[in-house]
């Protein structure tokens, strides 16, 4: 489940001010945010000494690469 925008950008807000990803998630979990909203959010973010927080890559795949595969392994099969 993907975080929502606006909390995505209080989380990176947080992180750049130099805040534990326990003491974000405390803060969140009392604003009323679900657990796998606040994980989903946290995990966006590499957990990494760096001064700005490091944004982890996400996997995609788009349904014309996903109709691809499927066209290229079943001619495969044939």
């Amino acid at each position: 489940m993907p975080a929502p925008d606006e909390l995505a950008s209080f989380v990176r807000e947080a992180l750049r001010l130099g805040h534990s990803r326990d003491d974000i998630a405390e803060t969140l979990q009392r604003a009323g945010w679900t657990h796998e909203q606040i994980a989903s959010a946290l995990g966006a973010f590499a957990d990494v000494d760096f001064p700005i927080p490091v944004p982890r890559p996400t996997p995609y795949v788009s349904a014309k690469e996903a109709f691809w595969y499927l066209v290229l392994f079943t001619s495969l099969y044939l």
